[in-house]
């Protein structure tokens, strides 16, 4: 194993350990069966769907991440307008980046400079045309220790209200990916989930744990953020709401969207690159909160995703990130995109449906998840670790989705 790869692996499984106070030295790596189950499952024997992995360790102790077999679900059509949508939200993704270099502008429209006139999506019809009704409301900005860098904008033409979290960039933002123990998941909206449950909207989630690096969103949200989303609601009630982000942002996303659904609004989370952030219960309960089995039953019979509300997450096939950390499971359902370069087209999608099905690894294809076959950026130092951890294809997600640039 490369020596960065063993340290950052390393680090995984010390949090791990800790968390479940096992006990290895520091010469050696435990066999799957001493590492700990969140669901109680035997994870030699069953494993979760396209985007869960088979975790295993050879001879030589290299740990193996692979993904098991998906279920493509062939008489789900991904529309054109379903991939302009797509292709659309990646874009709105990728303008959390230009926050870094402080490029966004609230009170201004795109056209008007609230976002780069040097992006053509941000001034060019053709690219955008709805650049000039579409208004950046608020830029948030996380402070030291806290997580949630992002920024809301209205598009008044097509009435949809855009909350989107930008993905590592800061150092708070790389130690909190680092920090896997996992904790114990509590609302911060724990008022609105109490109502939720004592109606019987929603199962109470007991023993429910989460990716303790993302769950700092939730200690650091603030009244304000909530009281900005309702006042444009107030001023707007017939607007749809869409929680977006890439990458870290995809898991900070996925939070808010659950605090926003606790709190009444029917959001669209949609996230591209997520890594996965919930343990076995905690994932169900999403599922359960966001309707997912009835969306994607809805979907299978009418040929076509309902994409109007709900959980879904992108993934580009041999986006290592999406497969991490291991014993932790993603929500929603899944979009594949199963082509590995830009430009990506609506014939390279596809419908895998819900991430929710154990299976065995008897009927998986087995391959070793960190490979030296990816595409790195060409940086003279990284770019041989980002080509083995396959950063290319965590960024391009119809664009390079992490640059404030070249869209």
């Amino acid at each position: 194993m490369k020596p960065a790869l063993s340290f950052i692996l390393a680090v995984t499984l010390v949090d791990v350990g800790l968390c479940t106070q096992l006990n290895y030295t520091n010469t050696s790596i435990l066999p799957l069966t001493d590492l700990p189950s969140f669901r109680g499952i035997d994870l030699q024997t069953a494993h979760g769907n396209s985007s869960q992995l088979r975790t295993d360790f050879d001879s030589n102790n290299t740990i193996t991440l692979t993904p098991a077999r998906a279920v493509h679900y062939d008489d789900v059509k991904i529309s054109e307008e379903l991939y302009e949508r797509l292709v659309y939200f990646s874009k709105i993704c990728a303008l959390t980046y230009c926050i870094t270099s402080s490029e966004l502008v609230t009170g201004l429209t795109f056209e008007e400079g609230g976002c780069p006139a040097r992006l053509e999506f941000c001034t060019g019809k053709e690219q955008n045309p709805t650049a000039d009704r579409t208004m950046v409301e608020l830029v948030l900005l996380a402070e030291s220790e806290e997580l949630g860098t992002g920024y809301l904008a209205v598009d008044h033409e097509k009435q949809v209200v855009m909350l989107s979290f930008r993905g590592s960039t800061t150092n708070q933002d790389w130690l909190s990916d680092f920090a896997i123990y996992p904790t114990p998941y509590e609302p911060a909206s724990k008022e609105y989930y109490d109502d939720w449950v004592t109606s019987g909207r929603v199962s109470e989630c007991e023993g429910c744990l989460i990716h303790r690096g993302f769950n700092v969103f939730l200690k650091t949200l603030s009244s304000q953020f909530f009281d900005r989303i309702e006042s444009i609601f107030d001023s707007f009630p017939a607007y749809s709401l869409v929680v977006t982000g890439h990458s870290l942002g995809a898991a900070v996303a996925s939070l808010a969207g659950i605090e926003l659904r606790l709190r009444g609004y029917d959001p669209l989370v949609l996230t591209y690159a997520s890594p996965n952030i919930f343990c076995g219960k905690l994932r169900a309960w999403v599922d359960e909160l966001f309707e997912t089995e009835r969306i994607h039953n809805w979907s299978v019979s009418e040929g076509e995703i309902m994409f109007r509300k709900g959980y879904f997450r992108v993934v580009h096939d041999e986006d290592y990130i999406t497969m991490v950390p291991p014993f932790y499971e993603p929500a929603g359902l899944e979009i594949f995109i199963n082509h590995r370069e830009l430009p990506q087209t609506q014939k390279h999608l596809e419908y895998r449906g819900p991430s929710m099905k154990l299976i065995s690894t008897e009927s998986m294809d087995t391959r070793p998840a960190f490979s030296s076959s990816g595409i790195g950026l060409g940086h003279r130092l990284l770019g041989p670790l980002e080509k083995w951890l396959h950063m290319y294809e965590h960024r391009a997600y119809f664009i390079l989705i992490n640059t404030c640039g070249g869209f």
